[in-house]
């Protein structure tokens, strides 16, 4: 039979149109069929502004970010990108640039924001220092910096794929002068390097380093960061995360592993700077037929193949095709999403719960709970509840709600909950939002389950906990380990990527923490581990009243008049344990 050949890039696929079946799931992949010589292919419009900020004027110059930026600049034209060039900018000129990006990423299908040079962070907010800046007093920080809030602002005007990469982790240059104007709250307020950055939805974030460290200058060219970026941005077929991994290791052997470049990703899809390559498929109904005019290369390349594949079964409800798809491709790039989504879609009896809560029978209890809260079953609450709704029935329990300001608090005094042991919930959590800066954010991408403190609202103390859950899969298990601690350190911070976690789905979650070491179990499979973490959970702020309480849901502290909720979750808890026995795993196995 005839074979027609087309090329494969990112956002088109060309030149014929074709209709094939794969897995019982017919795919119709509609294709122009162009004179290559004469007519250039539609591709999805990128759109990037790059800054590299070395020529400082009251700070010290840095001497790599501006030949950073010049090689990004350069590289991004060659995968085509249109870029906004910002070497050396002063405040007006970079928010007259910024301006520009803006616009421009309102019709864009990718838009990415590259900055190279001095940053820093106070109170957990990020700035980065145009070549003219100055700062003495908190109060002038957004006059006379560029907060990362507004280069995010411009991002979420459009495009629908929203990439941020940060070399801008070096000293604060400020830090002398606004350590003498905060006085004793710059503890607190001064943070090291940048801090973590809340994401939306299609947004990747790549930071030089780890969030509250401090990444090197280098002696070349180029700082670690970006040149092991420049060396393999250009690699076919290399999606974002996989890209960072490639880079992280890259910057580790550079820097005997001082610095451990960071990413945080809320992507809905997949991208790659470059896909390219000559994929060869029998359209049906040809009949063997020769196409005319047909491309003269014949030769098949699986990437992109996998990926023309992946693309036409990403969206599918049907779990045969991507068991299909792993038959064809069982070591592809996209291998691993498809048994994620196998297992959402089709989860093992054995393994992952159904999506209506079947709770484990009380006997396949190893041992006795301290606490035991089964509100679908009885109601019955060990904790102190506030707007919290009990419904019974099979899809019924503690409905949690914003609105409400939904939470239960087990006081350490009357609950017993242990300071080592084990916390399991079974939960089907809806959506999750956060204040920031006095403001509500909905629908974020990550939720609060659990705390013992609020990191925002007192103070930090040793053995504050959060437990933080994403819709990408990905699982954080916090416990500080230090008064004070800024940022959640990532030493005291246990974290899982890209497990089969998501909202709207019931889930069985377990924690354990003490002298063992900490972990964190999803739907029966142990997703993280640290054998070093010993910290216990702590008591509580240390006022004369118990401020800070172990809470299901919303979380406040009511020490400070002035304090805000730090955020929480919306959904419905089904069953709460808590075990002073670390590992005994009972619900969430």
């Amino acid at each position: 039979m005839a074979k027609g050949t087309y090329l494969l890039e990112r956002g088109l696929v060309m030149p014929f149109a074709c209709r094939f079946r794969y897995a019982g799931l017919v795919v119709s992949l509609i294709l122009a069929w162009v004179a290559l010589a004469t007519q250039p292919a539609l591709a999805e419009r990128k759109i990037a502004f790059v800054v590299g900020n070395s020529g400082y004027v009251n700070v010290p110059r840095l001497p790599n970010p501006r030949n950073d930026a010049s090689d990004v600049i350069t590289r991004l034209k060659g995968l085509g990108f249109e870029v906004i060039p910002g070497l050396d900018l002063d405040r007006n000129t970079f928010l007259a640039s910024l301006a520009r990006f803006g616009r421009a990423a309102e019709g864009a299908d990718v838009a990415l924001f590259f900055y190279a040079g001095h940053g820093l962070q106070v109170n957990g907010q990020n700035y980065l220092v145009p070549t003219d800046g100055k700062a003495e007093y908190e109060a002038e920080l957004d006059i006379a910096l560029i907060p990362v809030s507004l280069v995010m602002q411009q991002l979420s005007r459009g495009s629908r794929v929203n990439i941020v990469i940060l070399d801008a982790c070096r000293d604060n240059p400020f830090a002398k002068d606004l350590s003498r104007t905060l006085g004793t709250r710059s503890a607190t307020a001064l943070g090291r390097g940048l801090s973590r950055i809340q994401t939306a939805s299609g947004t990747f974030i790549a930071f030089a380093t780890q969030p509250d460290n401090v990444a090197q200058d280098g002696d070349g060219r180029n700082s670690p960061f970006t040149q092991a970026l420049l060396a393999h941005i250009e690699q076919p077929g290399l999606s974002l995360p996989d890209l960072m991994i490639e880079v992280r290791n890259e910057v580790m052997r550079q820097t005997n592993g001082k610095q451990v470049p960071w990413d945080s990703s809320s992507l809905t899809g997949r991208f790659s700077f470059k896909i390219e390559g000559t994929i060869t498929v029998t359209p049906e109904g040809t009949g063997g037929a020769k196409l005319s005019n047909p491309p003269t290369t014949p030769s098949v390349d699986q990437k992109a193949l996998e990926l023309a594949v992946w693309r036409a079964i990403e969206r599918s409800n049907d779990p045969a095709a991507f068991e299909k798809f792993l038959t064809d491709f069982p070591s592809g790039v996209f291998a691993s999403a498809a048994r994620e989504r196998i297992a959402a879609l089709r989860p093992p009896a054995a393994d992952v719960p159904a999506r209506t809560p079947s709770l484990a029978p009380r006997d396949a209890c190893v041992e006795a709970a301290t606490i035991d809260d089964d509100f679908t079953a009885s109601g019955r609450l060990t904790g102190m509840s506030h707007g919290v709704i009990l419904a019974k029935g099979p899809n019924g329990g503690a409905s949690f709600s914003r609105k409400r300001e939904s939470r239960i608090v087990y006081p350490y005094g009357g609950s017993r909950l242990p300071r080592s042991g084990t916390l399991e919930w079974l939960i089907n959590v809806s959506s999750g939002y956060f204040y920031s800066g006095g403001k509500l954010h909905e629908g974020a991408g990550c939720a609060l389950i659990f705390t013992t403190d609020i990191q925002n609202g007192d103070v930090t103390w040793p053995g504050s906990a959060w437990l933080h859950v994403c819709n990408n899969g990905d699982m954080r298990f916090h416990v500080a380990g230090a008064k004070y601690e800024a940022g959640g350190r990532p030493e005291f911070r246990l974290e899982a990527k890209g497990t089969a976690f998501r909202y709207g789905e019931w889930h069985r979650i377990g924690v354990s923490y003490g002298s063992q070491g900490r972990y964190v179990m999803l739907d029966g499979r142990l997703v993280a581990s640290d054998a070093g973490m010993t910290q216990q959970l702590g008591a509580g702020g240390t006022h004369q009243a118990a401020i800070d309480q172990p809470t299901i849901g919303e979380s406040v502290s009511g020490f400070w008049p002035n304090n805000k909720h730090e955020g929480g979750f919306e959904g419905t808890l089904a069953r709460f344990r808590a075990s002073d026995v670390q590992r005994n795993w009972c619900v969430s196995r």
